[in-house]
């Protein structure tokens, strides 16, 4: 089969591997029918977790729409033929962190991401015609004919995590709103928040393009450029009669996007964090945050098994169309520079549909 392959930073290419096969008899086989790039792939074609990934061996992605090919013998709810998905992480069902909603935490699976690297599991990714998906009774889903092959993709991880980092949130009727990061999942998020509060919508990203999307949803555009965030925090402050929004949700992953969001929460506001974040060592003001009496809620290692049904409720309900935010369909082998694209902010992008 053709595969991304992890060669080092800004290095992937197409390759020829063997074919997955079933390793336990819970496996089954699906081959791709599209799949996607999250945001957080780029942390490993950055290179910025390379304790986390083998070059030449490590492939990509954990977003995807297939169809099973094959199945394990003690596979019970999936058939050759069906159509499937999964949440980007593998999860039992039954122990102790799955039971709580902890999925992503499952003991059994060991945090298992598909194409994640060798720290979470050594499973293939998504980004491949075939990939092996072990314990698949237990966190598989079946995707209804109603939804079509481009939007499936979205519920292993960006949809079910936006879906998530909103319901934390906690937003009502009249509260003002801050989103930081605008990128494909901060864009569903706005997209969701709008339909829960009335009032002022702020949308912070660095790219204007994104900016501009943003508003189109119905958000205050603010630039969140190193020259000129500070200005953009004073105008919100202005706006809110000095005290901050009542809730923001943040989607950038990166610790200045953390100070951001401290910086534009008011006294008794929350933070529900959906970003996922590498740095061990930022520095944080805890006195900023108990001063201001803040609720944290950090999902950036998103439960997405949890949301993925009430996802896909929204998609079938029309209540939100997650192809909004599809800006590039390529092939399989336009993946190196379509990630490249991506990594850069390219005029334009946001998220990519990748076909075999």
């Amino acid at each position: 089969m053709r595969a991304a392959v992890y060669h080092g930073p800004k290095d992937v290419r197409i390759e020829e591997l063997a074919d997955p096969r079933i390793e336990q008899p819970g496996d089954v086989i699906i081959k791709m029918i599209t799949t996607s790039m999250c945001g957080s792939d780029l942390y490993l074609y950055n290179g910025e977790v390379e304790e986390l990934v083998a070059p030449g061996h490590t492939t990509l992605g954990h977003e995807i729409c297939g169809e099973v090919v094959e199945v394990g013998s003690a596979v019970n709810r999936f058939a050759v033929g069906d159509r499937v998905t999964f949440p980007y992480s593998v999860s039992c069902g039954r122990c102790e962190s799955c039971r709580v909603g902890q999925t992503a935490h499952c003991l059994t699976s060991g945090k298992a991401i598909y194409g994640f690297g060798t720290a979470f599991g050594d499973l293939g990714g998504s980004h491949a015609e075939y990939v092996r998906a072990p314990l698949a009774d237990d966190h598989l889903e079946h995707v209804p004919d109603s939804l079509p092959d481009d939007v499936v993709p979205f519920l292993s991880c960006n949809l079910p995590a936006a879906a998530i980092a909103v319901h934390a949130a906690e937003i009502e009727l009249t509260d003002t709103v801050a989103v930081v990061g605008c990128g494909a999942t901060g864009l569903l998020a706005l997209d969701l928040i709008r339909r829960h509060t009335n009032a002022t919508v702020y949308a912070f990203d660095p790219v204007p393009f994104r900016r501009k999307r943003a508003e189109l949803l119905g958000a205050v555009p603010m630039d969140a450029s190193a020259d000129a965030v500070d200005t953009s925090i004073q105008a919100v402050l202005d706006a809110t009669q000095g005290l901050g929004v009542h809730k923001v949700v943040e989607f950038a992953g990166r610790g200045g996007a953390f100070d951001l969001s401290v910086a534009l929460a008011r006294p008794g506001g929350t933070i529900s964090g959906g970003g996922v974040y590498l740095e061990r060592d930022h520095p944080v003001s805890l006195f900023d945050m108990h001063f201001k009496n803040l609720r944290l809620v950090l999902n950036g290692f998103a439960n997405a098994r949890t949301a993925q049904w009430h996802a896909m409720q929204l998609i079938e309900n029309s209540v939100i169309d997650p192809t909004a935010v599809l800006t590039h369909r390529v092939s399989l082998y336009e993946l190196p520079s379509t990630a490249e694209q991506f990594t850069t902010r390219e005029e334009g992008f946001l998220k990519a549909l990748i076909t075999p």
